[in-house]
């Protein structure tokens, strides 16, 4: 005779007592097996469990019979006889935990068993908790109640991470179609002659870097790039709002626009729509392949570098300028430079510069420059200057980065 059917007409109604107010309603829903040889202790335990509100209760007698339905229940908590025939409570305890739909499963063990040595080796099996035999009634209540409410809880959480790590994925995946595409990057090397190459890697699930370009007119492409104060969700929504404003520009980098201008106008928009304390560093220009020359302004950017590859010659430029959002009538500064035929710019965020290296100390400026010429000379044929520089970059620092790493080169051919 099955023990569920000595049990089937002993269910009590769920306890109304405000003492018990705080425990959530949906754990009395929860699926309990008891695995006892003994009827009485089943008995015992399920007249206690149905008295403060659980009915959902099943019966094992041997350790065959509740791993057989411990598969088919998938019950929320199990209470373990320890001392049985066949297969005793801590073998079904291991091969419970060997299997990944119990690994969290609560279990209790019930046992006459009092010695530390004896119980330790019961933990060791991998159950959750422990009531001594005879039962107590408000020992087993509290247990039960514990254990389901932080299985709740603990099922709560892996819910919610899992929700959050979708909507991660779906704003990171929003994030990097921001940047531009491979095949715009083609247009511009075939209609320009110049060699866009870029590496985008954000610190965590979600950055606050971007960058951009725009074909202006047969001469002149419209580069850019940004890095918000932060990182994480905040960081990445203020991206969005700064690519919404220059979206919305009728012409972001007309004829009639100056870089100096446009970060001024950039300043004013962001100034009305980020939270204090929030900014953003900046530097946008145009290449012009007509007259040779990159005319840009800067917004506490970190500084931009000239270079002629297979060679160690190298220009820093100048950054200085107010970052965006802090100062609502910041003005800003248009800089000219040659860039010719051969040369290259290296545009790049701060992380490049101030992550730390394996001897405890920040690379510095100094040290990346260094580095940069160093990449310049020793460049390969079969390698770009990028692969080979972020190739000794991630030789000598330390990670996971603490911020986003944003770099592009673009080559005069």
């Amino acid at each position: 005779m099955e023990l569920s059917s000595i049990y089937k007409n002993q269910s009590i109604a769920k306890p109304k007592n405000p003492e018990f107010g705080s425990i959530s309603e949906n754990i009395f829903e929860s699926i309990i097996l008891i695995v006892d040889d003994d009827q009485l202790h089943c008995q015992m335990i399920s007249i206690i469990l149905k008295k403060y509100g659980f009915n959902d209760l099943h019966f094992a007698n041997d350790g065959h019979e509740a791993l057989q339905k411990a598969c088919d229940l998938k019950p929320d908590l199990i209470i373990l006889d320890i001392l049985m025939p066949n297969i005793d409570g801590m073998e079904i305890c291991r091969q419970l935990r060997e299997m990944s739909q119990f690994r969290n499963t609560p279990i209790i063990a019930h046992t006459i068993q009092h010695e530390p040595e004896e119980r330790a080796e019961i933990y060791d099996a991998g159950v959750t908790d422990i009531f001594s035999k005879p039962v107590s009634e408000r020992e087993v209540q509290n247990r039960v109640y514990m254990h389901l409410e932080y299985a709740r809880m603990v099922e709560g959480l892996k819910q919610n991470y899992l929700r959050l790590t979708r909507d991660l994925e779906i704003a990171r995946t929003m994030q990097d179609a921001l940047m531009p595409e491979l095949s715009q990057l083609a247009n511009i090397q075939k209609s320009h002659k110049i060699n866009i190459e870029s590496r985008y890697e954000s610190s965590n699930e979600l950055g606050g870097d971007f960058w951009g370009v725009d074909i202006v007119d047969a001469d002149r492409i419209f580069i850019y790039i940004v890095d918000f104060s932060g990182h994480g969700i905040s960081a990445s929504i203020n991206t969005f709002r700064i690519h919404s404003l220059i979206s919305n520009y009728k012409n972001p980098a007309g004829k009639n626009t100056t870089p100096a201008e446009y970060l001024e106008k950039l300043n004013r928009d962001l100034f009305k729509l980020l939270p204090t304390e929030q900014y953003a560093t900046m530097l946008c220009g145009f290449v012009d392949i007509k007259r040779d020359s990159f005319t840009y302004a800067a917004a506490a950017s970190t500084a931009p570098l000239k270079l002629t590859l297979g060679t160690r010659e190298l220009t820093c430029l100048d950054p200085s300028g107010f970052p965006l959002g802090m100062i609502e009538d910041a003005t800003y500064e248009n800089r000219e430079v040659s860039f010719e035929k051969d040369e290259m710019l290296f545009l790049y965020s701060d992380v490049l510069t101030e992550s730390q290296i394996q001897k405890g100390r920040m690379i510095g400026h100094e040290y990346f420059q260094k580095i940069c010429q160093e990449t310049s000379v020793n460049v390969s044929p079969d390698q770009t200057f990028l692969n080979r520089l972020l190739k000794s970059f991630n030789m000598l620092v330390i990670r996971p980065l603490r911020d986003d790493l944003t770099a592009v080169t673009l080559k005069r051919l």
